[in-house]
């Protein structure tokens, strides 16, 4: 669905996020110092990889990748509960962009991500013409990168109009 763009520090990081792995084949050399002195790394051992490593060991079946935590079906229900409620940050800073690339591989996930987003986007529009308050602050550091993105945007548009009609 979202390739990585080399140049996007956000980018980068988003695909920075573990996924849970299942490990196809036998690896010799790459065991820990506490496995008890065996260098060898057994199949079906369950590995959390970066997501850029995963995908690529993905295609070279060498491992099978599983669904990440924050798109389990739990997760996805518990998302479409209470969108507003979730605190995104918490789970990753940059859930939609690592969301984005898991589309591919998790049918659902963009559905999953669309419906997030818009109904999050109507309380970050209403936050940024109504202005601030307590209630809203937990909300505004509960956003991931792509909507704080989107806030200040938001928020600048506000502030154009503003001076706009008051000139």
């Amino acid at each position: 669905m979202s390739k990585p763009n080399y140049y996007d520090i956000d980018d980068i990081l988003a695909v920075q996020e573990r996924v849970p792995c299942v490990l196809q084949v036998d690896l010799d050399g790459l065991g820990s110092a506490g496995s008890g002195g065996s260098s060898k790394v057994h199949r079906n051992s369950r590995w959390a990889l970066p997501f850029w490593m995963a995908d690529r060991l993905n295609e070279e079946d060498y491992v099978n990748m599983e669904v990440s935590p924050m798109f389990s079906k739990q997760a996805n229900r518990m998302y479409a509960a209470s969108p507003v409620s979730v605190q995104l940050r918490a789970i990753s800073q940059h859930y939609y962009q690592f969301g984005l690339h898991l589309g591919d591989l998790v049918p659902e996930v963009p559905q999953v991500l669309q419906n997030m987003y818009m109904q999050r986007l109507q309380k970050i529009a209403q936050i940024s013409q109504q202005g601030g308050n307590i209630e809203t602050l937990d909300f505004v550091q509960s956003l991931d990168k792509t909507e704080s993105r989107m806030l200040k945007l938001c928020q600048q548009s506000k502030s154009s109009m503003t001076e706009w009609q008051q000139n």
